[in-house]
């Protein structure tokens, strides 16, 4: 590059910094306020230490190059004093001597630079690019610091930064909250973040089991209901979740979303009178969705075919009381249009939520819209066991009180430790808890599966025209086999059949 365009260069870089020359040459003093004054705006120059820290005090420039011996007061001395003021402001030191113990001296006082006199123009141009690029890093990084300072001020959410289990930072939003004036008064009236988090059922809180802090690394961005009093000892249902600070070890971000006037505290306490009611209440659904929407939080589309489940995430893009729209993946779109109904869970809920009405499936797209979205305290994902629906070449017989009974019959699903199954009629004085045989013949494979086992009457549930029968079995280890052996093959079938399903129309 030409030594002009380098100049040219340099002038734009330090352009508004302010530079103090201290020498006690008079003719390198002269020599060099030539050159400043072509970079600097403002140039300020001294004789002697005594003169320069003077100046210093008076205008604060940004670069200071020195002389170390100087009479009166050299260099180094003013550079100490100087360092008592402004902790940052680049130093330069310039010499004609290689002595050691100035040297441990600049480094001491943290002087940016060391020049060897006589300077030339390359040197002297480099170490000032290089001190002035910091000063405007340091400058934007200041800037930007302000900025997020700022943002993270004005939010209106509860924000707290943390060092381990020490609160380190909090925002306004938070101080308001609590009805605190600043950060000192946070630690006096509480130990630590954990003891805001109050005890409530399925909430997150400090517990002989948990410690809130682990569980919060483990899972950085996950979402947790929990509850907080504020200034006036009201209860608070929030939204919380942890996130790492880059390149700041043990450090991290507390972000809480106040959600109380969802009004769903009760649906959470197992104790509340009105939690029966905010269950069957379509608005507390609805709201629940709406919180889990604000949040971006991820959640899970639960659908069966065949029994076999399918699930893949899921986010909700809008809630209404006309429709949710839900976004996910292709297959699962697939299973919602076979089984025309969803299950959705998260652990943001205190039940799963399910709907049946199932208005659109745009696979275009990748949503789907739904209505009617109820809470169920009990749904298949429960299940401890994988159920299946069997293929529809099978033969079932029961046996009840050592008697054959004869009736239409056919089995809705099965597991290696239940059966489920559809009849016309019961036989006469069948209860729960009674005992009864079953002889099944399975085709899953070239040769059939036949099981004979005892089971236990566990559901009677009466329909309009027909029955429904969950029998517990009594299975020995040899049958338990054949169930587990059945159920697999049966799995993987199921499996390739649904996988099918994207390459049709």
């Amino acid at each position: 590059m030409d030594y002009k365009d380098d100049i040219e260069k340099l002038k734009q870089l330090v352009k508004g910094l302010v530079l103090l020359h201290v020498e006690d040459n008079a003719n390198l003093l002269e020599k060099g306020g030539h050159f400043f004054k072509k970079l600097f705006d403002k140039v300020y120059q001294a004789k002697n230490g005594r003169e320069g820290l003077e100046l210093f005090k008076k205008y604060h420039p940004d670069i200071i190059i020195t002389d170390i011996q100087m009479p009166d007061v050299d260099g180094l001395k003013m550079a100490e004093a100087i360092r008592q003021i402004d902790k940052n402001v680049k130093i330069i030191i310039t010499t004609a001597y290689d002595d050691k113990e100035y040297l441990l001296k600049t480094i001491d006082i943290g002087v940016v630079s060391y020049l060897r006199k006589p300077i030339t123009i390359d040197a002297l141009t480099n170490i000032l690019y290089k001190v002035a690029q910091d000063i405007v890093d340091e400058k934007n990084k200041n800037i930007f610091n302000d900025y997020l300072y700022h943002i993270f001020n004005n939010q209106e959410n509860l924000l707290f930064m943390i060092n381990d289990e020490d609160v380190v930072l909090v925002n306004d939003y938070s101080l308001n909250f609590f009805g605190l004036n600043d950060l000192n008064e946070f630690r006096e009236k509480f130990k630590n973040f954990g003891s805001l988090l109050l005890v409530h059922d399925t909430f997150l809180y400090e517990h002989d089991d948990i410690h809130y802090l682990q569980e919060l690394k483990n899972n950085q961005g996950k979402l947790y209901n929990v509850k907080m009093i504020d200034k006036s000892n009201n209860p608070h249902h929030l939204l919380l979740k942890l996130t790492s600070i880059q390149e700041k070890e043990g450090f991290y971000l507390l972000s809480l979303n106040d959600i109380t006037e969802l009004n769903l505290l009760g649906l959470f306490d197992k104790k509340s009178l009105n939690r029966d009611k905010a269950f069957k209440d379509e608005n507390s659904v609805l709201n629940l969705l709406r919180a889990t929407k604000d949040n971006q939080a991820e959640i899970k589309i639960h659908n069966y075919y065949e029994g076999l489940s399918v699930t893949h995430s899921a986010t909700v893009t809008a809630v209404s009381k006309e429709k949710v729209v839900l976004k996910t993946v292709y297959l699962q779109q697939k299973a919602i249009a076979f089984e025309k109904r969803v299950i959705l869970t998260s652990e943001l809920f205190p039940f799963d939520i399910e709907s049946d009405d199932i208005k659109v499936i745009d696979f275009q797209n990748q949503s789907v819209e739904i209505a009617h979205c109820k809470m169920i305290k009990s749904t298949p994902t429960m299940r401890q066991h994988v159920t299946l629906t069997p293929d529809s070449n099978n033969k079932i017989t029961l046996f009840y009180n050592e008697h054959k009974f004869d009736t239409e019959m056919h089995i809705m699903n099965l597991s290696i430790d239940a059966i489920k199954l559809s009849l016309n009629f019961l036989p006469a004085g069948l209860k729960k808890d009674d005992l009864v045989t079953i002889n099944m013949v399975l085709h899953e494979d070239i040769k059939p599966t036949i099981i004979h086992t005892e089971a236990v009457v566990f559901r009677v549930i009466e329909l309009k025209k027909s029955f429904e029968l969950v029998l517990m079995f009594n299975a020995d280890a040899g049958i338990n086999k054949i169930l587990v052996d059945y159920i697999a093959k049966r799995q993987l079938k199921l499996i390739r059949e649904f996988k099918g399903l994207q390459y049709e129309e």
